[in-house]
């Protein structure tokens, strides 16, 4: 069930009537109820590989509970000498415990999708070699959101370990938190303790909450359906026949996938956060205005934002706490005389595995593996270089509010963001880099852009509707503290009406649907 069709919103608006009508305490159910129906629906018979992951956290919960009520009923009865010993075997007890079940649940992400990785691996040193003999890839029919739920199923787990929450003696709370419907595609990744409390408590029908979501899901298909299936169409044929265009085509096919993908993946989450408005939810914030941005850093506080904070919660934090990062820590500062170094290296190691993460995550290739190194070392040589660059700036007399610099800081990051999305964009790693190669090979842009408007003049839509985007984008970095929903709902009732009529008559006007299009699935559903 896609989250554009009409099938998806006449199922949003008949759980929306139900959950109103029926008595406020049973909203949740509603919402499981419908859950699992969407589910089942997308998945089928794989939806047992959720259930499965759902159990798994849920029983581990409660073992990780019950070890350590253990430990707190018995040491009021023990000395200092035999507390103490006796919290340090709690502490190793309950690391071994966690560790086995984020084991288990990652261990049923990485065979369903990352068994193709391992042949690839193996085919490429079979390559290497001269081996007359290639592995075969295997067909694995993976079940909706599955890197989405089983991160978030870590989550829970983790933070119960650590005492964030206490864990959830109701199987069928975890099972929604889990499997939440508008989340459950794309994400966001939302962490327990922010929907539990959202779920327990009642909903009352608020006109202006369902206004703002509505307005939300209208921007939300805005993006997908006016500017990124617009300009996947052309997108697609040229990196589908690469070697039939020329240069300047493929620089700005580059440009139009990084635009297509933003649009497509923010488009996606303004519809899963106004859906769930709808119901008097609020998701986690996953955009914020990321091609503002004048680092590759800050680019990535801006992008995918709970992905970020995913990582940096359960990949980054263990690091830096391990044995490991200890040893580098002290290697660093018994051996390095620079102090800048000395903070450098640990923090480099502790980054490279949330890197790679970040690689792996996004595909079971290569190429993924790749591109999350390849943003690794450009913040590495951003970091090593600082007192450099401060240097220059002095030199230079630029300020931190200089407008021109920072202009040319966006542009610098999107340039880098762009090489990025070509090897998100290329089969392999090898097409990278004749793409790379190819793009280098004219710099005639203005031929360039008459050769893509020649394969669809339609494509020029979705450029006046990219301006549409970056007005707005201006309006709400300069107003960061208010959410554009709610700049919209305080102009007065005849701006509104207009404002939605806009959106309304772009989406049934320009927009990718019907005969004779093919409206793409969400290009991030697939990870």
């Amino acid at each position: 069930m896609k989250l554009t069709s009409i099938y998806f919103f006449a199922f949003v608006l008949v759980v929306c009537l139900v959950y109103y009508l029926i008595p406020k305490k049973m909203q949740w159910i509603v919402l499981l109820a419908s859950s699992m129906v969407f589910f089942v629906m997308s998945s089928g018979i794989l939806t047992v590989y959720m259930l499965a992951t759902t159990a798994i956290v849920y029983g581990g919960a409660l073992w990780l509970n019950k070890h350590r009520e253990t430990f707190e009923s018995r040491k009021q009865e023990l000395d200092k000498a035999q507390r103490k010993e006796a919290k340090k075997k709690l502490k190793k007890g309950q690391k071994l415990r966690v560790a086995a079940i984020a084991v288990t649940v990652l261990g049923i992400l990485v065979v369903l999708k990352y068994c193709n990785l391992g042949v690839e691996i193996a085919n490429m040193f079979m390559g290497i070699f001269h081996l007359n003999y290639s592995f075969e890839m295997f067909s694995i029919v993976l079940p909706l959101g599955i890197s989405y739920y089983t991160l978030m199923a870590v989550s829970y787990v983790t933070d119960v370990y650590r005492g964030v929450i206490k864990a959830e003696k109701n199987p069928l709370r975890v099972l929604l938190f889990v499997s939440y419907f508008p989340h459950i595609v794309e994400g966001p990744f939302d962490r327990f303790k922010d929907l539990s409390e959202q779920f327990s408590i009642p909903h009352k029908f608020d006109y202006d909450s369902f206004c703002k979501g509505c307005i939300l899901v209208l921007f939300g298909l805005f993006k997908k359906m006016v500017i990124a299936d617009r300009l996947g169409i052309t997108v697609a044929e040229i990196f589908d026949h690469p070697s039939e265009h020329t240069g300047p085509a493929i620089v700005i096919a580059t440009v139009m996938y990084t635009i297509q993908l933003y649009c497509d993946f923010s488009g996606c989450i303004d519809i899963i956060s106004g859906v769930s408005e709808l119901f008097g939810i609020k998701v986690a914030e996953n955009f914020r205005q990321p091609f503002f941005s004048r680092s590759i850093n800050e680019f990535w506080r801006r992008w995918h934002i709970t992905l970020g904070l995913w990582l940096k919660e359960y990949v980054y934090y263990p690091v830096i706490l391990s044995g490991h990062f200890k040893a580098v820590d002290k290697f660093a500062k018994k051996h390095l005389k620079s102090n800048h170094l000395i903070n450098v290296v640990p923090a480099a190691y502790a980054l490279f595995f949330v890197w790679l993460s970040n690689g792996l995550w996004h595909g079971a290739s290569l190429k993924y593996i790749l591109y999350g190194l390849y943003y690794y070392l450009l913040m590495m040589i951003g970091e090593l270089c600082k007192p450099l660059f401060e240097k220059i700036k002095n030199k230079m007399h630029i300020k931190d509010g200089n407008k021109p610099f920072a202009l040319f800081q966006m542009l610098r990051t999107f340039l880098i963001v762009n090489i990025g999305m070509l090897l998100f964009r290329s089969a392999t790693v090898g097409e990278f880099f004749r793409l790379i190669k190819q793009a280098m090979s004219s710099f005639n842009y203005f031929g360039g852009a008459r050769e893509v408007v020649t394969i669809s003049i339609e494509v020029i839509y979705a450029f006046v509707g990219v301006v549409v985007i970056l007005m707005i984008g201006i309006v709400k970095e300069k107003n960061k503290t208010v959410l554009f929903r709610d700049l919209i709902y305080q102009k007065p009732f005849i701006l509104r009406y207009l404002f939605v009529l806009f959106f309304v008559t772009c989406i049934l006007t320009f927009g990718v649907y019907g005969p004779g299009y093919n409206a793409s699935d969400f290009v991030y559903a697939q990870f």
